[in-house]
């Protein structure tokens, strides 16, 4: 679990990154360095920012598989959240291995990291990939264009046409979802204490524990207790 979580974490810091120097390099290093040392940047951030998607999706679908089940909406959560996750009254609600919280930002790490994953492929390969498209025609068959006030979206692109597309789409959901993770970096670093100890060490105090999930704590210790 730990392996998988600080693969796609440190994947995506590398994307964000790269994908931060090839947008805006041009406004920002060309000026200061050079146009011949932002060329030597960009085509390396290029080559590493293709490279490092495939240990992303790796690891996004290793914690889909392992974490699924327990991120799977249930009547705790209306507990966490009324309680705003402990804000609100003199403790933390209670909650299993992952709280309401830490739900959000897994289906959102899921579908936004999925979404930025789906058009990254296409980008890279936009004629065997086409995605627009197709996502176009089939929101026109559902008659999305026509409850939204807009003329029917275009089903016949160039290939040059979805790359722009898959681009723009790309930047904005990446840059969403850097938003999201730096909330997270900060909750699960310096905003909480003792929450780095899990992914860390793999380890956090029993206190710690029942304090912000107890319930999975009842579940860990009826599993080591000794049967009669």
């Amino acid at each position: 679990e730990r392996f998988a979580h600080w693969m796609l974490a440190g994947s995506f810091i590398v994307l964000g990154l790269t994908g931060l120097i090839v947008m805006f390099g041009r406004a920002f290093i060309a000026p200061t360095f050079g146009k011949e040392a932002n060329a030597v940047i960009l085509s390396a951030s290029k080559i590493i920012h293709n490279n490092i998607a495939w240990p992303f999706m790796l690891a996004l679908v290793m914690i889909f598989v392992m974490w699924v089940w327990h991120n799977i909406p249930n009547r705790t959560d209306l507990t966490w959240f009324a309680q705003a996750g402990g804000i609100i009254g003199k403790k933390h609600p209670p909650a299993k291995k992952f709280n309401a919280g830490q739900k959000i930002i897994f289906w959102s790490v899921i579908l936004l990291g999925g979404s930025i994953s789906v058009s990254g492929l296409s980008l890279l390969f936009p004629f065997e990939l086409p995605l627009f498209a197709k996502t176009f025609t089939v929101l026109n068959d559902l008659g999305v264009p026509g409850l939204l006030g807009m003329a029917e979206l275009p089903t016949q692109l160039a290939p040059q046409e979805e790359m722009q597309l898959a681009q723009a789409w790309h930047a904005i959901v990446g840059f969403v979802l850097m938003a999201i993770i730096i909330a997270h970096i900060y909750i699960g670093s310096v905003g909480m204490e003792g929450a780095f100890d899990a992914m860390g060490s793999g380890e956090v105090d029993e206190a710690w524990a029942h304090q912000h999930h107890s319930l999975w704590l009842d579940e860990v210790k009826a599993k080591d207790a000794p049967k009669s």
